[in-house]
């Protein structure tokens, strides 16, 4: 598999505010295909690299980004999986390890980020039935929702890799089952406080009412409160202060929640990103100082939106011309892009410029 090539410097991109539609300006951005026949999955930095898991290839991509630009590093490494996927990077001392989930081995890897941004094995644990790419590190555990399905709930496994070499399972999680009675699956985590909050998709009927928020006790892991009820369809959740953000696929909506009593969730507003002139469905949101960002998948859009006030979230501006974004994450004064589809760029874009 060939190695990523820089695909477009200066490309020229609209921008409109969404609060302001008269006004427009360009906006530069770069953007890199790590493989032409792999799907780019999440993308994590760490000092002056960037990497970015592909899956079907199965490879780990690598670019220094300390010029500004997206500059690829050797050869992508090869996992000993087909669907790399979640990536958490954690300083252990004077070792640097990455985590990596392997949603079809079952598994988590471990691997040495050398200095140089190349990567070289340590170990691995298996017994991650369905890791989904939502994974997050707090200290060194890393959380790992378990995406379940058929006729059981999904959940949360919590990864020691206290012993980087030797990853150890400390202890699992089984979601609660909606309302209805059906099936929960884990998607995506965040983790803040000792708590881990959990976006539990379910394709039980009734679909309105089936889908939930959760929340588990990091320590003990066990659930904590009653599963909140959203749309059907919640997909990536970030967290800023006391508030959740959650995006809504089917329902075109971002979510705010206030978490600041993990036991007792409460929905604070509910923005539908629906427009006269155009839908976003959304996948990833990441959070910024008083801002939110969403990736509108199908449409190929990042919105930006004014979070100061989480209970009236207001739309500011966004983007377009981002194939298919899947996952966002924040390097120095840039927002990084996934394109999750076959061929996929990874977009590099200087949100200080919103």
């Amino acid at each position: 598999m060939r190695s990523a090539a820089l695909l477009a410097a200066g490309l020229s991109i609209v921008l409109c505010g969404c609060g302001s539609p008269n006004t427009f300006w360009i906006q530069q951005i770069t953007s890199v295909t790590p493989s032409n026949s792999g799907t780019p999955n999440s993308v994590v930095t760490f000092g002056n690299y960037e990497f970015v898991t592909v899956q079907g290839p199965g490879q780990i991509s690598t670019y220094n980004i300390s010029s500004g630009s997206q500059v690829p590093v050797g050869k992508p490494y090869a996992t000993p999986c087909a669907d790399p996927s979640g990536m958490v990077i954690a300083a252990l001392g004077t070792q640097n390890v990455m985590a990596v989930a392997c949603y079809d081995a079952g598994s988590l890897l471990t691997l040495t980020v050398n200095s140089d941004g190349s990567l070289t094995p340590l170990g691995s644990v298996s017994g991650l039935p369905m890791p989904f790419p939502g994974i997050v590190l707090d200290g060194t555990n890393v959380l790992v929702p378990l995406f379940g399905g058929g006729s059981g709930n999904g959940g949360v496994a919590k990864v020691s890799i206290a012993a980087p070499a030797s990853p150890a399972i400390l202890g699992m999680a089984t979601l609660a089952s909606p309302a209805s009675g059906g099936v929960a699956n884990a998607e995506y985590l965040a983790a803040t406080g000792g708590f881990i909050y959990v976006t539990a998709g379910s394709e039980s009927n009734p679909l309105g009412s089936s889908s939930t928020v959760q929340v588990v006790n990091e320590a003990t892991m066990t659930l904590v409160g009653s599963p909140l009820v959203v749309p059907h369809s919640p997909q990536q959740i970030a967290v800023g202060g006391t508030v959740a953000y959650v995006t809504i696929f089917d329902a075109t909506e971002l979510e705010s929640i206030d978490i600041s009593n993990p036991a007792s969730l409460r929905p604070l507003d509910t923005m539908s990103l629906a427009t006269a002139d155009q839908n976003c469905h959304p996948i990833p949101v990441a959070v910024q100082g008083t801002y939110a960002y969403v990736g509108c998948y199908a449409e190929g859009i990042i919105e930006q939106f004014d979070i100061s006030n989480p209970s009236q979230m207001q739309p500011a501006k966004s983007i377009a011309g981002i194939a298919s974004p899947q996952r966002l994450a924040f390097a120095a004064n840039y927002l990084l892009v996934t394109g999750g589809a076959i061929g996929g760029q990874v977009y590099q874009i200087d949100f200080r410029q919103f």
